[in-house]
């Protein structure tokens, strides 16, 4: 697992979409914990698991060998997850919202991710900033949705297939993971 590596869990409802933070951290979204990090790790018992190894578990790489600042496109894709992270509370209606509405990037999507994009710029340079009301990147996300928009935030919209062309606000985790195998990130697992 490293940096950038999207997770798809199939044994949830509807199913989950998580972010590899690092080499031993999940970033993703739920209910329970807003969108927060997540150790890869954990113990039941007398046990030690991984969330990324669990059953079924997906990991998608984008082709990073095809981005020639590779590793400062993932430091930025971890900083904008950041920003998101400090400010963004999952939204049931949001949830309830991916059933309905077209999941391609059009110019709903677009509004929305110069909405997004004008925040972030705006408050980068004092990151702690986004986590004052009135101030987050984005206040209300899905699983799926807040993975997305990092990416889209990190990489310029023509910058395929790293820029993932999907309307998040409509995006099931099954959309995104069909998404990602029909655009050319590679499947580890």
């Amino acid at each position: 697992m490293e940096t950038g590596d999207i997770l798809y869990f199939p044994d949830r409802p509807f199913h989950h979409i998580g972010m590899a933070y690092d080499a031993r951290t999940v970033i993703h979204a739920n209910h329970k914990k807003n969108f927060h990090k997540t150790s890869d790790q954990y113990e039941t018992g007398s046990q030690s698991f991984y969330m990324s190894e669990g059953a079924g578990v997906e990991h998608f790489r984008p082709p990073w060998a095809k981005c020639s600042n590779a590793d400062a496109r993932k430091a930025e894709l971890q900083r904008v997850a950041d920003a998101i992270a400090a400010g963004a509370e999952y939204g049931k209606y949001r949830a309830v919202r991916l059933f309905a509405g077209d999941s391609a990037f059009g110019p709903e999507a677009f509004t929305r991710l110069m909405k997004y994009r004008e925040r972030y710029e705006m408050g980068k340079a004092t990151p702690d900033r986004f986590s004052k009301p009135g101030n987050e990147v984005i206040k209300t996300v899905t699983c799926s949705e807040a993975v997305i928009i990092a990416y889209q935030l990190t990489f310029p919209l023509g910058e395929r297939p790293f820029f993932i062309n999907l309307d998040g606000a409509h995006a099931m985790p099954n959309t995104l993971r069909t998404w990602l195998k029909a655009s050319g990130w590679h499947k580890t697992r």
